[in-house]
């Protein structure tokens, strides 16, 4: 796609020990079908110059087995190209969830604080809806995230001025943040957002070049059967 002007390019992707792959490569899949040339294919068009920031608050190889969880030698070991202190400006940042979630220390959280405003997106998968409502990027917003840990998650005080969506596989909040529900919810919610952002054609191309079968309606999410939504009860 040329003349792209103001449509995002730069990505970033941030992790931390314990993340959940499908939340990272599910998405990025789709990212990198549709900036590649031979995309051309099947598609009239692709996306021009995009790059990816891999960032985590140290240089060092980020696994997404949690510490003490990994029964086997299988965890795979993600090499950043960023700190936080040295990552460069972005157009979208992709928090992902995770085991490890949890366990993400406060100066990731203030970094997140810090960046938020020179986004043009912030996308976050499954668990990593709690780190950005730590950080009070969803205050006044709906958003979702991953219903096995749903009551966890929308019960903590930092979590009390947004307004949880239940039965939702993802849900935009706001023209700049989105949230997805868990796991194989944020490659459906990504395709969504990429629809809306560059157009459905090439979304669509998209999911064939991936042998995919979207879920295109976001209100639906049978894993939320027996949760309900959370209101704020802070504003």
């Amino acid at each position: 796609m040329t003349g792209t002007g103001n449509l995002p390019t730069k990505f970033g992707l941030l992790l931390y020990p314990g993340f959940e792959v499908l939340d990272v490569f599910g998405p990025l899949e789709a990212l990198n079908v549709i900036s590649r040339k031979d995309f051309l294919e099947i598609s009239p068009v692709f996306i021009e110059n995009v790059s990816l920031s891999i960032i985590a608050e140290k240089l060092e190889p980020v696994s997404p087995g949690k510490p003490g969880m990994v029964g086997s030698s299988l965890a795979q070991k993600i090499i950043p190209e960023y700190t936080l202190e040295n990552a460069p400006n972005l157009d979208v940042l992709l928090v992902p969830g995770g085991m490890g979630s949890s366990d993400v220390p406060d100066v990731v959280i203030q970094w997140l604080q810090n960046i938020f405003p020179n986004l043009q997106y912030l996308i976050t998968v499954c668990t990593g809806a709690d780190l950005a409502a730590r950080a009070g990027l969803l205050n006044g917003l709906r958003a979702t995230t991953n219903k096995m840990a749903w009551k966890s998650i929308t019960s903590k005080q930092t979590s009390h001025k947004t307004y949880w969506v239940a039965d939702a596989r993802w849900v935009k909040g706001s023209t700049k943040v989105w949230t997805t529900s868990g796991v194989s919810a944020g490659t459906d919610g990504f395709i969504a957002w990429i629809e809306e952002v560059y157009g459905a054609d090439l979304a669509t191309n998209a999911c064939t070049w991936m042998e995919y079968i979207r879920d295109s309606k976001p209100e639906c999410d049978p894993f939320s059967k027996g949760l309900h939504d959370v209101p704020p009860t802070e504003t």
